[in-house]
């Protein structure tokens, strides 16, 4: 029996001996946003994932979306607002959006319009995040011609940064 005790004593003394390995443990992630869509891929959202495409043969808006990337360092968020011809003015109005708990809260803006133009391929608007939250862009799409003026809305799929 003695030398049974002295094994599990000896065996007690090695594991109690090693060091541990701390593993690192990611934090814990927020609940999902209840408002939106969660993006299909890890680092970039789509509001052609979240909206799909829209018939737009009565608007004089004839493509429109918005997209959010996770850089690894930053985020980048692009747009584009084309016309079916060539209009007196076309513009894009891009939105971070950041998930609050209980709401989407605009973090940044960019703006930017051309004239005389068609389209707006617009972005790389780049911004530094917080690790642990969730993001989305949205858009504000405008086409101004003569009188007539279209409007339209998007809103990208959102993505989770650790």
């Amino acid at each position: 029996m003695s030398k049974y005790f002295k094994t599990i004593v000896i065996i007690l003394l090695l594991t109690l001996s090693i060091p541990h390995v701390a593993l690192a443990v990611e934090p814990e992630r927020p609940p999902k946003p209840t408002e939106g869509v969660e993006s299909f891929y890890p680092d970039r959202g789509s509001s052609w994932d979240a909206e799909g495409i829209t018939n737009l043969s009565a608007s004089l808006i004839s493509e429109y979306g918005c997209t959010i990337k996770n850089n690894g360092s930053n985020l980048s968020l692009t747009g584009t607002t084309t016309a079916r011809y060539i209009v007196d003015k076309v513009s894009l109005t891009l939105y971070l959006q950041k998930w609050e708990g209980t709401k989407w809260v605009d973090v940044r803006s960019f703006a930017h319009s051309k004239s005389n133009i068609k389209s707006i391929n617009d972005g790389n608007y780049i911004y530094s995040f917080e690790r642990g939250n969730y993001y989305r862009t949205r858009a504000v799409h405008y086409v101004k011609d003569g009188s007539e003026t279209d409007f339209k809305y998007s809103v990208s799929s959102y993505i989770y940064v650790n």
